[in-house]
């Protein structure tokens, strides 16, 4: 029989009851889970654990038992013992797919995402969970922004479960993310065969067809937008853009000055005059309208971005200003594979940083600070090049601000931060301050879930 030994001062009378009630049904489950659950509500997650163990004990291997004992440990503050819970859950009960979710959010919220889909990829062929398991590593893969992986998976969905309007639009979605416009425009065509598309999801099949340099089509998706929404600003920006592309200046232009009278200083409507400017062959004007093209434009936008660093790139060079239009390539050339702005440029500057070419990591990261003020694994990296440059108290001045603050979801970037801040310790000859950072490095590590 399980002995359950309680503080005084946390029994009440329902508490007290329970526990002699134990003593005459020590197999009763739901006992152990009542009194688990007020010693939680009550702000005693340890004690709520203990009482599970004890119940544990004497009902090994119940379900009901471990599911509310990882429930308690993640409630308390302990998601790597809460993520041990679940992943026995599993391993008991193989068909528990409230285990697999709950893994997965321990997994997505510590960032590590490739985690939760290679646990799903573990779910054996015709396993009663496998169609939820791809399901999920769709969802997992689209909020990562992995777009092979999601294509992966929902193209296995199609293959074992077959085509329904969501599966199809989302494979059309990912296609055009992936810039396979071909691919894009079949799989868009079926979703529209299988169910009613949205105005957003018929422009993407324009673009598909636009991108592929099938500008009739495009043209025939924009106009059924337009019929039923004459002055959508999505639908004129892009008939605006591949009039342009198809060379047809005159007439991009009239639909640019319809839409700058509709909406009035917009970013994308900057780069559409500036590319125009460009290409009329005045260089200066594109410069002013593109860079406040570039300046209005969210870091989501990674397509409207890599356009405006391309064209601005061309236009620098036309000026004479070889070395920045050097770099606005390279912004440009980042943004080509990249889910967003930030991953681009990230990936830039610490490709940069490991190429020992500072100078140009710097000008990155100077980017990043204006476009993520306060991020951290921005400041980790402003911080290696200062060290680097042989200016260590400034490095440490950066760090010293944000490490603590750092969010959980992040807790990598803040050991790579401790990590450099005892390099700029020592960069100073403060020996006992390099060995407090690389102790707290360590601790941080030690956390990181295996």
């Amino acid at each position: 029989m399980p002995t359950i030994r309680l503080p005084e001062k946390v029994l009440t009378p329902k508490l007290t009851r329970l526990k002699a009630d134990l003593d005459t049904a020590p197999g009763r489950a739901s006992t152990y889970k009542e009194m688990a659950r007020l010693l939680s509500g009550s702000g005693s997650p340890r004690l709520a654990s203990r009482v599970l163990r004890a119940g544990l004990k004497q009902l090994p291997g119940d379900q009901g038992l471990l599911e509310n004992l990882a429930r308690v440990q993640q409630a308390g503050g302990y998601p790597a013992a809460a993520a041990r819970t679940w992943k026995q859950v599993i391993s008991l009960f193989p068909e528990s797919f409230l285990a697999y979710e709950k893994l997965e959010r321990h997994y997505v919220r510590s960032g590590q995402p490739g985690r939760a889909v290679r646990m799903y990829r573990r779910v054996e062929e015709d396993h009663p969970l496998e169609e939820q398991s791809l399901e999920r590593t769709v969802f997992v893969c689209k909020e990562a922004m992995d777009i092979p992986g999601t294509l992966k998976a929902l193209k296995k969905l199609v293959r074992k479960y077959g085509l329904d309007y969501r599966r199809a639009r989302d494979l059309g979605r990912f296609h055009f993310k992936a810039d396979q416009f071909r691919q894009a425009a079949r799989w868009l065509e079926k979703a529209f065969s299988l169910g009613e598309g949205d105005r957003e999801l018929r422009l993407t099949l324009a673009l598909a067809y636009a991108r592929q340099k099938k500008y009739g089509a495009a043209r025939e998706q924009i106009e059924l937008i337009l019929a039923e929404r004459p002055n959508s600003f999505a639908a004129l920006i892009n008939l605006c853009e591949f009039t342009i592309e198809e060379g047809d200046l005159d007439r991009a232009e009239e639909i640019l000055e319809k839409i700058e009278k509709l909406y009035r200083n917009n970013s994308r409507s900057a780069l559409a005059r500036g590319e125009i400017a460009l290409l009329r062959g005045d260089p200066e004007a594109a410069e002013s309208s593109l860079r406040a093209g570039i300046r209005g434009t969210a870091y989501y936008y990674r397509w409207e971005l890599e356009r405006g660093y391309r064209l601005l790139a061309e236009t620098l060079r036309r000026r004479g200003q070889a070395g920045e239009a050097g770099f606005c390539r390279e912004l440009s050339d980042s943004l080509r594979s990249a889910p967003d702005a930030y991953v681009a440029f990230i990936t830039l500057a610490e490709e940069k940083i490991e190429a020992r070419e500072m100078a140009g990591a710097a000008a990155t990261l100077k980017l990043l600070e204006k476009m993520f003020p306060g991020n951290v694994r921005v400041a980790v990296n402003r911080a290696e090049v200062e060290v680097f440059n042989g200016y260590p108290a400034r490095a440490i001045e950066l760090l010293n601000r944000r490490l603590e603050q750092t969010p959980e979801k992040f807790v990598r970037d803040k050991a790579a931060g401790y990590r450099v801040l005892a390099r700029a310790y020592r960069k100073l000859g403060d020996w006992e301050g390099a060995r407090v950072s690389l102790r707290q490095a360590e601790a941080v590590e030690a956390s990181l879930p295996v």
